[in-house]
């Protein structure tokens, strides 16, 4: 045997052996689902969610598509949400998920009811809205509620990045709001009455996250801190230009918003 054909000998056996070697260290042998702490999945869900993902065991570790997975799971699940997938060695995947809550109640053209979580991600339609902490929707129509779709509705994605800022996280912002009313005058606005019977009213246009957090905060320091609670239980807080073109937020004990239709 000459030095080239031992050469050639040698490459082909390191080849081979790396691809057996890849075949069986790198081989998927285990796929589970991890959560947070606070959240514990079912073991029927767990698997369902495994089985949904379209992981194969025995297939390779780098071959594993995360956005297949994740369109996979989310489709077969509405309520949960695949966050990571993550390859840990010599074979194990782990999908990072995490639970989806609905909390705002949007009518449908079919007259039932679109409940959605933060994303507007329809989780399940109802024929009414379920008793508990729900935000309902007034005065907009959803067309084509599909179970497991996304809305795209710019302002209500806007009130609740409002509430984030002021820590008005999912059911903490329908905890403190019992509607919201979009009303499509001449200059659209919304109406959101709070669960101790006031009405915060902001413009839907512009910065609302800005708007919501100065009339939610004009609400907290008049009603709330400064103990004034016939202000808390009936009324409008409402922004308003003074002179110099910066806001201020007032308070009506009469809708001041006069050529609405409200």
């Amino acid at each position: 045997m000459n030095k080239r054909a031992a050469i050639l000998i040698i490459v082909l056996c390191v080849v081979v052996v790396t691809v057996v070697l890849a075949c069986s260290i790198f081989a998927v042998g285990e796929v589970r689902t991890v959560t947070t702490a606070d959240i514990t999945l079912s073991e029927e869900l767990s698997e369902g969610i495994v089985q949904a993902s379209g992981i194969k065991k025995g297939g390779s570790i780098f071959s594993i598509d995360e956005n297949a997975v994740r369109s996979n799971v989310e489709a077969a699940y509405p309520n949960v949400k695949v966050i990571t997938v993550e390859r840990s060695f010599p074979g194990t995947v782990s999908i990072n998920c995490m639970l989806r809550t609905s909390f705002i109640a949007v009518p449908t053209a079919g007259g039932q009811f679109a409940l959605m979580d933060r994303e507007l991600k329809i989780l399940s339609v109802a024929d009414a809205v379920p008793q508990g902490e729900y935000i309902e929707i007034g005065g907009y129509t959803l067309i084509g509620a599909e179970e497991g779709a996304f809305a795209d509705i710019p302002w209500l994605s806007d009130i609740i990045a409002g509430g984030d800022s002021n820590f008005l996280v999912d059911v903490r912002l329908a905890y403190f709001l019992q509607s919201v009313t979009y009303y499509d005058a001449d200059s659209p606005y919304l109406d959101m009455l709070t669960n101790t019977g006031a009405h915060l009213l902001i413009y839907a246009e512009g910065d609302m996250d800005y708007m919501f957090s100065a009339v939610y905060q004009g609400y907290l320091l008049e009603a709330m801190l400064n103990q004034n609670f016939a202000m808390a239980e009936r009324g409008w807080f409402y922004p308003a230009a003074d002179g110099e073109g910066r806001v201020e937020i007032k308070y009506s004990l009469e809708f001041p918003f006069p050529n609405s239709p409200l």
